[in-house]
């Protein structure tokens, strides 16, 4: 290969970047699952890094172990990470709120372990249905950060339950929303629009 067409370091600037590989191992149901990913090191510093390209294509090999049976039934996790993120929720947030400990939603999220099979359909109705989400987070008495945020994100219509004024329900999914207001229907009950 000729080092000239390779790119520099940007740590020491001295060296190239050298193509390499990692292999990162995961243990769904206890097999081994081997993942090759792409990386580079510096002939002159030895720093290893991951180029753009290479992010992106370890995204995908991640995500398609995803695929292989070993995983059949199992959320990845990256999947309980986005969960997490997405609703801007702490580790101790998302612990309390699916009745687990810090440690414990940790090892999930790097797959050190993976959620029983009670846990794993809480968290998939949560991401599928994200009413469930805020449900679960109101009876744990969690705040939700970003459910505001996310709720106009999804562009929905929101109005309270009739069994609990507090908590919000979709009612129908708007293409466009206009303007912020409060509109009141014939039976009584109010409609508030995202904006």
């Amino acid at each position: 290969m000729n080092t000239t067409e390779l790119p520099r370091c940007h740590v020491c600037r001295k060296g190239q970047l050298l193509p390499s590989t990692t292999t990162r191992e995961f243990k769904p149901r206890g097999q081994t699952v081997r993942v090759e990913l792409l990386a580079s090191v510096c002939n002159h510093c030895g720093k290893e890094t991951i180029r753009a390209k290479q992010h992106d294509e370890n995204l995908k090999r991640l995500a398609d172990r995803k695929h292989r049976d070993e995983y059949k039934g199992l959320l990845l996790g990256e999947e309980i990470l986005a969960l997490r993120h997405r609703y801007g929720l702490t580790q101790q947030a998302a612990a309390k709120i699916f009745g687990k400990t810090n440690i414990t939603f940790s090892r999930y999220e790097h797959e050190v372990t993976y959620p029983d099979e009670s846990t794993t359909m809480l968290l998939r109705l949560a991401i599928e249905m994200p009413e469930a989400l805020r449900r679960l987070a109101d009876q744990a008495g969690e705040p939700v950060p970003l459910w505001q945020e996310r709720c106009e994100d999804r562009r929905m219509t929101l109005h309270p339950l009739p069994s609990a004024p507090a908590q919000l329900r979709v009612v129908e999914q708007m293409d466009v929303l206009t303007s912020v207001g409060s509109i009141e229907a014939p039976d009584g009950a109010w409609m508030q629009e995202a904006a």
